[in-house]
């Protein structure tokens, strides 16, 4: 799928209200492709439509999916399409148990992939999954240097043996390895001619093109952020996981480099994390930014990071080899994210 020929051309992103598929859709759009957002609710786009999207809105179609776990629920929304960006996840984190949790992310997969095996028509070039370095990092392996050929295989195993104790994040893991899993068992059984493929993103971050009404709404992974910023805690927040960060927007032009080069991409993992980002790195890039903003946490200035917000010795790294050549160049630094971030957090002070 060649961005010059994108005239004409559908590509469909799975719950185009989110954070990464929102930035997803403001690119296709920008390269003159035809978007078909899916959501739950018909209106529950209307704040896209009349913000980033308002340039393009007679290339933008809207579908609603309710239920992505219902068999067939994207039977329509992929019919004609190029491309099929699946961002969404039907997960809820009041769920505690396995069978409430992984089952559900593993149905949202499998069902769109088997729709667009079956409905979307012989033009379909390209799936692209939004997986996570959730289903790479096994955190039992310290120091380790993790690349696409890695799997979780602790996540799993651990869930299942603390059953109703499981923890919701030890459960998130596992579903996003096993979601992963459950297309590449897809591709192995049923050898579609289009191409499929992963983006393995750490914790994303960086500027979302639609700020919701409040700050409260804010994407799970850009609250530390804000609590950092507005100063809302004395103390700084915790970092997510292992604090391995990538922006937001390489993240899209990486779900996009896929569904372009479908012969490139195909069977491919593309891991993504530029080092770690600390809400200690966030508050001393604040700070100095900010100088007025007395509000920003201290914390200890210097700690909790490396230099140019890089892999600590002797700890967990991610190589990015691969997603940085396929993209022809570096991801974003952290304090670019952060400053970027902020100046759209100066809407919410």
């Amino acid at each position: 799928m060649s961005s010059t020929k994108s005239d004409g051309k559908i590509v469909l992103v799975s719950g185009i209200n989110g954070y990464i598929a929102s930035t997803i859709g403001l690119d296709l759009l920008k390269k003159g492709y035809t978007l078909r957002g899916t959501s739950r609710s018909a209106h529950s786009a209307d704040a896209l439509l009349k913000g980033a999207y308002k340039d393009y809105v007679d290339r933008v179609q809207m579908v609603s999916v309710p239920d992505m776990t219902i068999p067939g629920a994207f039977d329509e929304a992929v019919k004609g399409v190029t491309a099929v960006i699946h961002t969404a996840s039907p997960i809820d984190f009041s769920l505690d148990h396995w069978d409430h949790f992984v089952p559900i992310a593993v149905a949202g997969a499998a069902g769109i992939l088997l729709s667009a095996y079956k409905h979307a028509g012989p033009q379909l070039e390209s799936f692209v999954l939004t997986s996570s370095v959730a289903a790479i990092v096994d955190p039992s392996k310290k120091p380790y240097d993790f690349t696409e050929a890695d799997w979780n295989t602790y996540s799993g195993a651990k869930a299942k043996e603390l059953g109703d104790k499981a923890p919701g994040g030890l459960l998130y893991q596992a579903s996003k390895t096993e979601a992963e899993r459950a297309i590449w068992a897809f591709r192995d059984e049923y050898k579609p001619s289009f191409s499929i493929s992963a983006v393995n993103p750490g914790v994303v971050v960086g500027p979302p093109v639609q700020p919701p009404p409040t700050a409260s709404a804010l994407n799970e992974t850009l609250k530390p952020t804000w609590a950092v910023f507005s100063g809302s805690s004395p103390t700084l927040p915790a970092a997510i996981g292992s604090a391995s960060y990538v922006d937001v927007r390489d993240v899209a032009a990486m779900h996009v480099w896929c569904a372009e080069h479908p012969t490139e991409s195909n069977g491919q993992r593309y891991l993504m994390a530029n080092g770690r980002g600390t809400p200690q790195a966030a508050a001393d890039i604040l700070r100095k930014a900010y100088p007025h903003r007395k509000e920003i946490p201290v914390g200890e200035p210097g700690s909790d990071y490396e230099e140019g917000y890089g892999w600590p010795e002797g700890g967990q790294s991610f190589d990015s080899a691969k997603a940085k050549k396929a993209l022809g160049r570096e991801f974003m630094l952290y304090d670019q994210s952060i400053l970027d971030t902020a100046k759209v957090f100066e809407r919410y002070l």
